[in-house]
């Protein structure tokens, strides 16, 4: 039967873009703040979580709040910048150091009960590269004392007294390599155009919000994904307004391990250099994504596995572990793992539960999971030369 001709309008759902939103991008934004803010509402060594900039302003952390070096709005405004999605902690401490201030991560990840997956860390007051590199240790113990409580997280701190490294020459600038801080990133970028309002302060809300933006997997380096050119970052400079045009001095500041942002001759916009770490480059943990990698699978390890502590294992006649407590510990384990092969985070992985294993004497039940990371295409290499079609068939 026919149908009255008409105006048919269908209803759709996602436009609006609402989501789950990833755990992967729960970000924090640690600094030493003012005890009260113009509206009275910030409160200090308290978390509150942001799903804006307008979020902050409610709180009283708007342009007027960044006196003094104090940089917490401009921050969280890029934060939000390069990830609109972005989910964001700030808490406002005391610190009379940046060492104090860095000190306070782990109490602030415990606040919000283990949910942040990278932290930026940023101090008002007055510091040299000394004070940077205490901050940076600092950050370090901060987070290996998380992941032993099983809350990990990436740390990235602003390289404060950077302007006076460049100015004695880049040559010079201490080897981040020896900071010994794996989960942490030492940020140097920042716009020169704003200078006068951020001489001291590197855009590390800027590369939260990239890495928080990105899989785990991914670098922020990556050109087709982030440039980061927009309002408030419009020219690639160092903390202290310093620009560094040659090409040189970036691949001496790059091989020392700094974060910092340059451009691409015949590409327009801004761009990260890399997301190293604060260690050695031959570590397994040289790289942002290396380390969130990891910390996800842990993650995701320890919640599928949390549920069989203190469960009874079978063993059979030779006290070895029965074939389905194997198999039973690597499928969970399997499945666990299998989202992050389908999301390109990892490559492969592996799990393996040794049967041979004496759980009678020891009560513990070692299982071994390997991934295989996502490779990262640092150089592009194209060999290029002429061709004489002439002379092929001779």
């Amino acid at each position: 039967m026919g149908t009255l001709n008409d105006v048919v309008i269908n209803k759709l759902s996602g436009g609006l873009g609402r989501r789950n939103p990833s755990q992967d991008m729960v970000s924090g934004l640690l600094f030493d703040g003012l005890a009260t803010t113009p509206s009275g509402s910030l409160e200090q060594d308290k978390a509150y979580r942001l799903a804006s900039v307008e979020d902050a302003k409610a709180l009283g952390i708007e342009e007027a709040y960044d006196v003094n070096g104090q940089s917490a709005y401009y921050q969280i405004q890029q934060y939000f910048r390069l990830n609109p999605s972005g989910d964001l902690f700030i808490m406002a401490t005391t610190g009379a150091t940046y060492t104090e201030v860095a000190g306070k991560a782990k109490a602030f990840q415990e606040t919000v009960n283990g949910e942040i997956r990278q932290m930026a860390i940023i101090y008002s007051g007055t510091a040299d590269f000394a004070a940077t590199k205490a901050a940076a240790q600092e950050a370090q113990v901060q987070a290996d004392a998380a992941y032993a409580d099983y809350m990990p997280f990436e740390v990235l701190i602003e390289g404060k007294g950077f302007a006076a490294v460049v100015s004695a020459g880049v040559s010079d600038a201490e080897d981040l390599a020896d900071f010994g801080a794996s989960n942490v990133s030492v940020v140097v970028a920042m716009d020169v155009a704003a200078a006068g309002t951020y001489l001291n302060t590197a855009a590390v809300g800027m590369a939260l919000g990239a890495i928080s933006r990105a899989k785990v997997s991914e670098n922020i380096a990556w050109v087709e994904q982030f440039n980061l050119a927009g309002a408030g970052f419009s020219k690639a400079g160092f903390v202290g307004g310093e620009e560094v045009k040659t090409q040189g001095a970036l691949e001496t500041l790059n091989s020392k391990r700094y974060v910092f942002a340059r451009t691409h001759t015949g590409l327009p916009g801004v761009y990260f250099n890399d997301s190293h770490t604060a260690t050695l480059g031959t570590s397994d943990f040289a790289y942002v994504e290396s380390n969130r990698t990891i910390n996800k699978a842990a993650r995701l390890l320890r919640t599928a596995l949390l549920p069989k502590l203190n469960s009874p294992i079978l063993v059979n006649d030779a006290g070895q572990l029965a074939p389905s407590v194997t198999k039973g510990f690597e499928t969970l384990c399997r499945a666990a793992l299998e989202g992050m092969v389908s999301n390109q985070e990892v490559s492969v992985f592996d799990v393996f539960v040794d049967p041979s294993q004496d759980i009678l004497a020891t009560s513990e039940l070692r299982i071994k999971a390997e991934v295989t990371p996502v490779g990262t295409a640092r150089k592009i290499i194209v060999d290029l030369g002429f061709k004489n079609p002439f002379g092929l068939g001779a």
